[in-house]
Formats: structure tokens, C-alpha cells, sequence
């Protein structure tokens, strides 16, 4: 992620298929703290969510999220992911298994969402 104006990346997102032919996928993401809550994160999800079920034609994305991490979870939330379940216990960090959630976003709600709010402008 490259905010407008800037030439230093300031966070990346990363796709990994789930099953033979993309599927369905993971996709994980990092973003600088200095740049939460700026808009950034939105904007560049829908360009790899456009990317990913237009262009690879992928059917299904899957993030995982620490039932602790209310950021990264509303950050879900508001680019329309769903919430599954709660994986027990199924991250480890600094020696404690942590819960997180299982969010999805499949293409057909992806191309309706895009349908009901327009096209994004990117510039």
C-alpha cells in the first residue's frame, strides 16, 4: 500500500490459494499503525478485491483476524466481509493460543456491492 503522494509503501497485502486454480484464497494484510483509521486500508482492499474476482477470477476470500483485534476486524467488516465463526485457539503469539475470527467475501457479493455503491475512482 502506497498512499496518494507518497513513494514509500506504508503496508502490503498478500494473496495464497486455498486450492488447486485460485479457487478460493487467504488474503493477509499489514498496515503501518501511523496510517489506521486513514483510509488507506479501504481503498486498497478494493483495488485487490477488484483485482482478485475480476482479474484471477477467484470465488472466495478468506482473512483470519485476533478475536482481540477490533481494528482489523471492523476494517473487515466495513469493505462488507462476513464473520463465519470463531476459530478456537488457532494463533499462536508469544507462547498463547489465540481465537480469531473467519471472515469471507465472495465474488458474486463483491460485483453486487460494486452494482448497488459504483465504481471506485482511482487516481
Amino acid at each position: 500500500m502506497v498512499p496518494r503522494g507518497s513513494d514509500a509503501a506504508v503496508g502490503l497485502f498478500q494473496i495464497r490459494s486455498l486450492e488447486p486454480g485460485f479457487g478460493s484464497a487467504e488474503w493477509g494484510f499489514a498496515l503501518g499503525s501511523t496510517y489506521w483509521g486513514s483510509g488507506v486500508f479501504a481503498e486498497s482492499a478494493a483495488l485487490v478485491l477488484d483485482f482478485v474476482f475480476e482479474t484471477m477470477q477467484v470465488h472466495r476470500v478468506e482473512a483470519r483476524a485476533a478475536v482481540r483485534n477490533g481494528r482489523g476486524n471492523g476494517a473487515l467488516r466495513k469493505i462488507g466481509a462476513v464473520q463465519e465463526g470463531v476459530l478456537r485457539r488457532a494463533f499462536l503469539r508469544n507462547g498463547e493460543y489465540l481465537d480469531q475470527v473467519l471472515w469471507s467475501i465472495v465474488s458474486e457479493d463483491w460485483i453486487q456491492a460494486k452494482a448497488v455503491w459504483g465504481p471506485r475512482v482511482v487516481h
